[in-house]
């Protein structure tokens, strides 16, 4: 037998009704009161996470906020100009001039947040350099005078920091800020954080930063976010110190000569305090404490570097008002439960058929669309409910689908006109972008013979007045060498831009022809021999005599052998060696790795990087001469004989710089 929808949708709110009520109604009776009461205690326990998550926020926004302090620039400024006279050279400013910006700058920090109250900058030995203060009574920013910086080498939160990594953050204990060893007064409740301070030269510890923070409008503002009158909130140290109490006589006992802790209020709390109790969490009954409340206390870690270090936050709520709570729940859900139920049933009767009849009109106009067939069913438009609303978007969707066709039949007639015009505008481009980069190369190439007619008259004058030099004094003579050191490095610069500019431009010729390696490596050597022997660098040749023969071009393959041993001289270290060796590669029996091992400091990831970029000098700190384009003419050479070049280093053992080449047919000679 087929029921009709009408039938169906009543039948179902019906039995829907029923089946809820009674899954309600069994489900809240058969709970007992214990769970009434274990479903408070959640409540206490998610209350209590919250306000330790709003604690944690504000103290991890402390954290970054001492970080950020302790990496601005004028910090090692100060640094600087201390070790060198007061005066920083890097930065070109005084030390005056850097406490003057770091000033500012605490000041600014203190005004963008309200609850911050003193930032300070120490140096390694606790004594304050800068001490800016926030006054929250007037809102008043202080600088202190250099009278008034205190020696903080007492402190704890001083010893403490100056132990710590680069990065890592020292939290003090919530307490009473003091002045002079005294606590101030007015009371004011602070969280210091501090960070070292390393010199970015030197890599030494220098100083450290201290951070203020007023954080007892913080936990009062927790205390009132969750507690009522029936529910008390306490927070403590990890050593069971009142920072909050309900009775403000008892909060900061331990700063004011006072034992008011929370083991002595409630006993059974004690485990909870001790170094080696690992529970986060502990609920005391009324049966615990043979009293009316039910005490859920939780333990919330705060220092990553200290994780012993926890505060403890605690709800006292009467175990009545707990229970009163959750049954007058019970009883509200299942009244409303009753009356929805009547309700519901009485409607989805009433409505079924109204409800029933233009859905199944709309059932019949998308069949008909699907089957192509004209229908003469009327749509429910006009009306105002979801049914209306379902009429009128499966419309919209129609004259969507329809009016899409008809586009996507104009973008298929139209998509070959723009594919055209896009192939044309990208070579457009990429005409342009060829003009752009032969205009440059040009630049470079004229500019090149512009600068090299002028420096060779110069090195001439140069030479000229260096063969009579005994005539000259020794400053003289001395200004004489330099005028010439400096115009063959710069003549070598300009020879090194025109070479690249040729290079990028194609017009470098390569002629390939077979080369003796051993030939090609003896006149390298030679021309190097008197660079290494000013720094006493042993040159071990392990290629020379195995009568190799690659496919090169004579005069590039020496270029890039000779850049290549020069670095390695430039860049080893004193009394070091260079290693010239050759071997053939076991999977490729055709090509030789030719390979120049150095002693030197070795590169880093970052540095090998960059080593093939124009212009990219690496090391420019310790005054080596380079223009940081030979080893990108290198490689653009070694490239162009079919070749290729790599580095391998070890920081601090050095580098491997290895060029492949074809080896020509001829076999090498026995060894």
């Amino acid at each position: 037998m087929k029921f009709s929808i009408v039938y169906k949708i009543s039948l179902s709110a019906v039995v829907l009704v029923l089946v809820s009520v009674g899954v309600v109604g069994g489900l809240f009776y058969n709970k007992t009161t214990d769970l009434l009461v274990q479903h408070g205690l959640e409540n206490i326990a998610s209350e209590i996470s919250e306000a330790g998550s709003q604690l944690q926020t504000h103290i991890d926004h402390q954290r970054r906020d001492t970080l950020f302090i302790a990496r601005t620039p004028p910090i090692q400024g100060m640094l600087r100009a201390l070790k060198n006279n007061n005066y920083d050279e890097k930065g070109k400013s005084t030390y005056r001039q850097w406490e003057k910006r770091v000033q500012k700058i605490f000041i600014a920090i203190l005004k963008s947040k309200p609850r911050y109250l003193q930032i300070r900058f120490l140096d390694q030995n606790g004594q304050e350099l800068v001490d800016v203060h926030h006054e929250l009574k007037n809102d008043e920013y202080h600088i202190h005078s250099k009278k008034k910086l205190q020696d903080k080498s007492n402190s704890i939160y001083v010893k403490e920091t100056l132990k710590l990594a680069v990065g890592s953050i020292y939290l003090s204990e919530i307490n009473l800020n003091r002045e002079h060893g005294e606590v101030s007064k007015p009371h004011t409740e602070v969280l210091r954080s501090a960070t070292p301070v390393y010199d970015e030269q030197t890599g030494k510890l220098s100083g450290l930063v201290v951070v203020n923070v007023e954080i007892g409008s913080k936990l009062r503002k927790i205390q009132k976010n969750i507690q009522d009158k029936n529910s008390e909130i306490f927070i403590t140290n990890d050593r069971g110190g009142y920072l909050l109490h309900p009775d403000e006589t008892k909060a900061y006992g331990f700063d004011l000569g006072k034992r008011f802790r929370i083991q002595e209020d409630f006993p059974q709390l004690a485990n909870l305090f001790l170094p080696d109790n690992k529970d986060t969490r502990l609920t005391l009954y009324p049966k615990d404490t043979k009293g009316t409340h039910v005490v859920s206390f939780v333990k919330i870690p705060f220092d990553p570097v200290y994780p012993e270090r926890f505060i403890a936050v605690g709800i006292s709520e009467l175990y009545a008002s707990i229970v009163a709570k959750q049954s007058s729940v019970q009883s509200a859900v299942l009244n409303l439960a009753l009356i929805i139920a009547s309700v519901v049933t009485f409607l989805a009767i009433f409505f079924s058929y109204r409800l029933a009849l233009p859905i199944k009109n709309i059932a019949r106009v998308m069949d008909d669309y699907i089957h192509n067939r004209e229908s003469k069913v009327n749509m429910p438009f006009d009306d105002k409910s979801e049914v209306g609303d379902l009429a009128r978007r499966y419309h919209s969707l129609i004259a969507e689908v329809e009016d899409a066709k008809a586009h996507l039949k104009g973008l298929n007639r139209n998509l070959e006109v723009l594919v055209e015009e896009r192939t044309g505008d990208l070579n457009v481009s990429r005409i342009e972008a060829e003009r752009a980069n032969a205009a440059k190369s040009e630049f470079l190439s004229r500019m090149s013979h512009e600068l090299r007619t002028p420096m060779n008259a110069i090195l001439g004058f140069g030479q000229i007045l260096d063969m009579e030099s005994e005539s000259f004094n020794e400053i003289q003579q001395s200004n004489i060498r330099e005028i010439l050191q400096a115009g063959y490095h710069l003549l070598d610069l300009i020879n090194e831009v025109l070479d690249l500019s040729r290079i990028e431009s194609g017009k470098v010729e390569i002629s390939m022809e077979d080369v003796s390696l051993d030939d090609v490596v003896q006149k390298s050597l030679s021309l190097i021999s008197s660079q290494a022997k000013e720094r006493h660098i042993e040159i071990v040749d392990k290629l020379s005599s195995n009568g190799y023969i690659v496919r090169a071009d004579y005069t590039r393959l020496k270029q890039v052998l000779v850049n290549l041993l020069s670095n390695a001289v430039k860049y080893n270290s004193e009394s070091g060696q260079i290693t010239l060796e050759a071997v053939q590669s076991e999977s490729k029996p055709d090509r030789i790795r030719i390979s120049v091992v150095d002693t030197g400091k070795g590169l880093t990831e970052d540095e090998i990087s960059k080593l093939f970029t124009p212009f990219e000098r690496l090391n420019e700190d310790d005054n080596t001469e380079g223009t940081g384009i030979g080893l990108v003419i290198t490689k653009h050479l070694i490239e162009q004989m079919n070749g290729s070049i790599a580095v391998e280093c070890i920081p601090g053992e050095g580098c491997t710089f290895w060029i492949e080449l074809q080896l020509a047919k001829e076999e090498p000679k026995d060894k």
